[in-house]
């Protein structure tokens, strides 16, 4: 049985990482093309009116499609509740969308937000029609068929309504049809790839049991939406949509991969975690892996980002954009801290401690709405460095409660620290010299960022090739589950690699 769970979680996240890197590579030219089209002040506006369809739709959901992924066991009568009450939250969400945009016009002062949030409303509605089969799929680790079902959702949605549309000069309205339309496709392809029963059921055995999940995800979400949202909602009103704009430039360039690879690890984690309750010590081994993995494996991939943000901004997004490279590389050295956060709470539900999520992160909210309030009036730099700062604070407390809860020893962290400082220093140490080189050359400033950014890219990949035992057994172990055995250059890595360790 554990060998089946844990053969299943790696397909699984195999999976969401291959569908992670290809959303990715989708996402980053349609918004690479779609800001150049727009300009900050569209872009700036829609950011700012997505901010209040997150809301809406963590309200829309309610946290019931999630309980599919907690209870042992289900049959149609549960599903078709669940469903229910999903579809009569999305519309709720849709209401109060469309009621809550002329207060979010007043508040962020720009009444265009009005009608761009009535139509975002629909996404609500929609995304609560497809909850319950997307969680079904995720629940049964079924992210092959989740994949296709994302990717080709994202990929008509831009390519045949966005991206047309802002190139014929619809301004934020190509976003809001593609968005909508996005939703639409998700709906029917999630529904085709697990059909379930639509028929109303408006009560079940314990109903309590899926309020009290429901209200606990609901919280959490609402907690987590200000954390990681409040930055731009106080830079919006203070500064304006251009400014937002160009915050929402950088913060989504940083933030992307982060986001992808949690929507395709974590659900993964928290469906399998659940399964292994029962087995603590395979579940503290597996969270060790994982967070050997973020700190030593893609941390030092995230400072070499930092370090060449000005050349990526460049390059990719144009001189007129500029602004929105301190955002990134603030925001991409916290981003290792956002991960590791966000595949640390699946554990905290895991080991019933599923309130603890918000109730550990509510004094950070309180701190930190302040103290970007004050940091908006004075740049957006320092908007960035704030919002750095919480995620960092988040990641060590939320770590810090999951390390107890699973045992694990205080010099794991010693050696997590140690192992991923040192190969971020190479990594970037390595990107410095080039870049010195290509100052003193005076290349073009699309050759010195490419020629940094590979240099450093070479020497992360050589160091996990010619000395794999830096990385950490814990690290090794996880990559050895995804590496295909069959090829030769693996076997003579796993050799490497485990030489000297049982």
């Amino acid at each position: 049985m554990s060998t089946d769970i844990a053969q299943q979680s790696v397909v699984a996240a195999k999976w969401g990482v291959i569908s992670s890197s290809l959303k990715f590579a989708m996402q980053l030219a349609v918004n690479v093309a779609i800001a150049r089209l727009l300009g900050p002040d569209a872009f700036g506006l829609f950011a700012l009116a997505s901010i209040g369809l997150l809301v809406a739709t963590f309200l829309s959901e309610v946290g019931l499609g999630w309980s599919l992924m907690q209870r042992p066991a289900l049959d149609d009568e549960v599903i078709r509740f669940v469903f229910t009450w999903q579809s009569i939250s999305g519309l709720l969400g849709f209401a109060l969308m469309s009621g809550a945009a002329y207060w979010m016009a007043d508040l962020l002062r720009d009444p265009r937000l009005v009608e761009v949030m009535r139509w975002l409303g629909l996404c609500c509605l929609l995304n609560g029609l497809a909850a319950t089969a997307t969680n079904l799929l995720r629940r049964e680790l079924r992210f092959r068929d989740l994949a296709k079902v994302q990717l080709l959702s994202y990929a008509l949605a831009y390519g045949l309504v966005g991206l047309p549309l802002a190139a014929l000069g619809y301004g934020v309205w190509a976003l809001v049809w593609a968005w909508v339309t996005q939703a639409l496709l998700g709906l029917l392809l999630a529904y085709r790839a697990r059909p379930h029963a639509l028929r109303p059921k408006w009560s079940t055995t314990a109903p309590g049991e899926f309020v009290n999940i429901g209200f606990t995800v609901l919280i959490t979400n609402l907690c987590n939406w200000a954390l990681t949202n409040l930055d731009r909602l106080i830079l919006g009103r203070v500064l304006g949509t251009q400014a937002a704009g160009y915050y929402a430039v950088g913060y989504n360039l940083a933030t992307v991969p982060n986001g992808l690879l949690i929507s395709g690890l974590q659900p993964a984690f928290l469906a399998s975690g659940a399964r292994l309750q029962d087995e603590p010590e395979r579940l503290a081994r597996g969270y060790l892996e994982v967070q050997y993995l973020i700190w030593v494996v893609l941390a030092p991939l995230f400072a070499l980002l930092a370090f060449v943000g000005a050349d990526v901004i460049a390059v990719l997004y144009g001189e007129a954009w500029m602004q929105s490279t301190p955002v990134f590389m603030l925001l991409a050295l916290a981003m290792p801290a956002y991960l590791a956060w966000a595949l640390s709470t699946p554990v905290l539900w895991n080991t019933g401690r599923k309130h603890w999520e918000s109730l550990l992160q509510l004094p950070i909210l309180l701190i930190a709405g302040p103290v970007l309030y004050w940091a908006a009036g004075q740049s957006i730099s320092l908007v960035a460095a704030v919002a750095a700062a919480s995620f960092a604070v988040r990641a060590i407390i939320v770590m810090g409660a999951v390390w107890i809860a699973l045992g694990l020893r205080s010099t794991e962290v010693v050696s997590l620290g140690a192992r991923s400082s040192t190969v971020g220093l190479l990594v970037v140490g390595t990107a410095m010299l080039l870049g010195a080189a290509a100052t003193a050359f005076d290349w073009a400033p699309w050759l010195s960022g490419s020629a940094k950014g590979l240099a450093g890219l070479a020497a992360w990949l050589l160091l996990i090739w010619a000395f794999p035992r830096l990385l950490g057994q814990p690290s090794i172990k996880l990559l050895l589950r995804f590496l295909p055995v069959q090829w030769t250059w693996t076997q003579n890595w796993r050799k490497r690699a485990t030489s000297g360790h049982s």
